[in-house]
């Protein structure tokens, strides 16, 4: 049976008393229909004025110390009443804020700060509001949860970026006392991201009746309100023009939505994939059928970054459904179910469109390739006409300097000094796709809008033609097999040679 309601425990052992509905709702996960309902609210704290001033670095030393007094009431309250038994789901020791926030407060007020800090809270009524509340919701574990999943996970989404900024209005390194509230020593750097989405997937172990669902909903609503004052009493103190978040993020451009790029590429979803940032280049993502080019957000979609995983994806299934998990990426049949699925995909592509410009459109017919693992090759029941290398491909690859090669394996030099570029197998690579420097004028940098494929199945084509390629067991490609028969022959006339040699000494 279900425990009184006010003091629930967060378990997931009560689905006897949920509807079916009830139950279909848990499977599909509470968290995604959570974060698609206060999509607006979560914005609207993101773009705050404080939040603002943060992102321009123009906030006193003053403001943000009353920032870290009202954090460390509502996070001492809120972990005073949360623990590994009443909400065993939410409860990770690791993500505790109070403790970084005290060392944050002895830092900037000094030894006497807990006096100083909790006269503070007593003197903030957005404080007050928001710890009254709390009290209310204290009563009912599933609210505690609620709690929890709103504070947890803003801190640890956006504490990384929060916490570079701080540190550099205050100049002091990443997670030292004065910083530490953004950083979670029991989290890996970059593992920020990966650490939400196991938060999420622990909290859709609650068992939630649609009932409660819908109250905590109206919770988690008036926990943003609440943070909302807390943030106006902050900016308030010191009312300081700051930027949004968008235009922070790209190094305070200016507002508006960017123009699209000067050059419209179509790409099948297999050359999506090539674009993920390596070495300095382009980084794209497709959402409901357009191309996002998102290089200027290379510190959070590029290699490393806590978004990686997005770049060279098609990410609509993702966004809509508020989920990060791989198994949803790339998912082109996928329409929205609902609409509250419909609003977020609707809300994600204004919102990415407004800091990103469209570079293209998504071509969602299969492409069949023959091109296999990196060094073998794939043998095709029939083979298919391949279209034409594009000519601007061919011209880009004869601007290079005659002899530049690749730098070769063995020896080391470059040019004709390496003896696999003297047989062929050494070329120049085709130059990286490197990243829009502007979103008007610059090229795309992709083959110049060309099909990538195509001239990797005009080289395979050449393979298929080759009778000692036909023989290999292994299906090696062209190159592999030319370096094959050359190191074969190689020792085979050095055997010659040391013959040879020992016939002539035994002799003599």
């Amino acid at each position: 049976a279900r425990a009184p309601r006010g003091r629930q425990a967060c378990s997931v052992g009560s689905e006897g008393a949920m509807s079916k509905y009830g139950q279909l709702s848990r499977t599909n996960g509470h968290s995604k229909w959570f974060l698609q309902r206060t999509l607006v609210e979560h914005d609207k704290t993101m773009d705050d004025p404080w939040m603002q001033m943060i992102y321009k670095q123009s906030f006193s030393v003053k403001q943000y110390a009353a920032w870290l007094v009202r954090n460390h009431a509502c996070f001492a309250a809120m972990e005073n009443k949360i623990t590994e038994t009443s909400c065993p789901e939410v409860y990770d020791q690791k993500l505790l804020r109070t403790p970084a926030l005290e060392t944050d407060l002895h830092q900037l007020l000094g030894a006497s700060w807990r006096g100083e800090a909790e006269q503070m809270a007593r003197d903030s009524p957005a404080t007050q509001s928001y710890l009254a509340h709390f009290e209310e919701d204290s009563t009912n574990n599933f609210r505690l949860a609620a709690h929890a999943f709103l504070q947890y996970n803003a801190v640890l989404s956006g504490g990384t970026y929060l916490g570079k900024m701080v540190s550099a209005k205050l100049s002091l390194v990443r997670g030292a006392p004065g910083v530490a509230f953004y950083a979670f020593l029991g989290v890996g750097d970059g593992k920020e991201a990966a650490r939400v989405q196991q938060y999420l997937r622990d909290f859709d172990k609650l068992s939630l009746s649609d009932e409660e669902r819908d109250d905590l909903l109206v919770c988690m609503r008036r926990i943003y309100a609440d943070t909302e004052e807390l943030m106006k009493e902050c900016f308030d103190l010191n009312p300081v023009a700051g930027l949004s978040y968008n235009a922070a993020k790209d190094g305070g451009s200016p507002e508006g939505p960017p123009p699209p790029c000067s050059e419209q590429l179509e790409l099948s979803l297999a050359e999506l994939h090539g674009h993920i940032g390596e070495d300095g280049g382009r980084i794209l993502m497709s959402l409901a059928g357009e191309l996002l080019d998102v290089s200027a957000g290379s510190e959070m979609y590029g290699p490393g970054g806590s978004y990686a995983l997005l770049a060279g994806r098609d990410v609509t299934r993702c966004l809509a459904t508020m989920s990060l998990e791989s198994s949803e990426l790339d998912d082109l049949a996928w329409e929205p179910d609902n609409s509250e699925e419909e609003q977020a995909l609707v809300q994600w592509r204004t919102k990415l469109k407004e800091k990103y410009p469209v570079a293209g459109s998504l071509n969602k017919s299969p492409v069949a390739t023959d091109a296999g693992p990196e060094g073998l090759r794939q043998r095709t029941a029939a083979s298919t006409s391949a279209p034409s290398a594009p000519a601007a491909a061919g011209a880009a690859a004869s601007d290079a300097p005659a002899g530049e090669t690749q730098k070769c394996p063995i020896s080391g030099k470059e040019g004709v000094g390496c003896p696999l570029s003297t047989f062929g197998i050494i070329k120049k690579p085709a130059p990286k796709a490197k990243a829009a420097t502007s979103s008007s004028g610059g090229t795309s940098g992709f083959a110049a809008g060309k099909s990538l494929i195509a001239s990797v199945e005009a080289n395979s084509s050449a393979t298929e033609d080759w009778w000692l390629s036909k023989l290999c067991p292994l299906h090696w490609d062209n190159a592999t097999m030319k370096a094959f028969v050359i190191a074969a022959c190689t020792c085979w006339l050095h055997g010659i040679f040391v013959g040879w040699m020992l016939h002539k000494q035994i002799r003599g």
